[in-house]
């Protein structure tokens, strides 16, 4: 499997946060985990992701920083939100700098501990162990081959621009919380969409996106 995808895992313990971006992001939230990508980032380009976001305060009392800017909130609770969020921190450009890189699971950051997972090509992988090892913050690495050398970044903005409205409305109007805030003809209404259209273009998108992040969630 020498050309296939690998995975490289980073944790850092509390101990050695140092100045990681992922750090200070735990002034304001209790953890932040990343649940899909939105859209690949560049070298000039901030990545976006779509993230899970546990706080004790309202999501409008969050002074940004470059490390994570919220975007859109598709659902905010009184305890835990998800976004589109944009990652501007060191580490994160680093990884939008080189091609054939992208997060995956399990990517978080909590009080006790950061872990950040990334997917990628060899080559590209082995420039960002470099990088990495270059940084101040002692960290603990492990490299994987996948066990699917054919696998591929979830982008939701690679979907239709139609099943993209559908899945995030149905997220915005809590369709997956449990019970559920919103049935599909709430959906449809709201999209202006059939109700078979849109239950069509949920059944595709929860499995790219939703679907992946409980598989591999673990």
């Amino acid at each position: 499997m020498a050309g296939g995808t690998r995975l490289l895992q980073f944790r850092v313990t509390a101990e050695n946060f140092g100045n990681l971006e992922g750090a200070h992001l735990l002034e304001f939230f209790d953890s932040v985990e990343f649940i899909s990508n939105y859209q690949p980032g560049s070298k000039n380009t901030p990545t976006s992701i779509i993230a899970k976001l546990k706080h004790q305060h309202p999501l409008h009392e969050y002074e940004e920083i470059d490390a994570l800017r919220i975007i859109t909130i598709l659902t905010e609770g009184e305890n835990e939100s998800i976004a589109i969020v944009t990652l501007g921190g060191p580490f994160t450009r680093k990884v939008a700098s080189l091609d054939g890189l992208w997060f995956t699971h399990p990517t978080i950051a909590t009080p006790d501990f950061l872990k950040v997972t990334i997917s990628g090509i060899p080559s590209s992988i082995k420039e960002m162990m470099r990088m990495a090892q270059a940084l101040p913050e002692r960290m603990s690495y492990s490299l994987l081959e996948s066990e699917d050398s054919k696998i591929t970044p979830i982008n939701m903005s690679d979907m239709p621009p139609k099943r993209q409205k559908i899945l995030l409305k149905a997220i915005e109007l809590g369709y997956y919380r449990y019970p559920r805030g919103c049935t599909q003809r709430d959906i449809a209404e709201a999209v202006g969409l059939k109700q078979a259209t849109v239950s069509e273009h949920l059944q595709k998108g929860e499995s790219t996106v939703l679907n992946s992040w409980s598989k591999n969630h673990n």
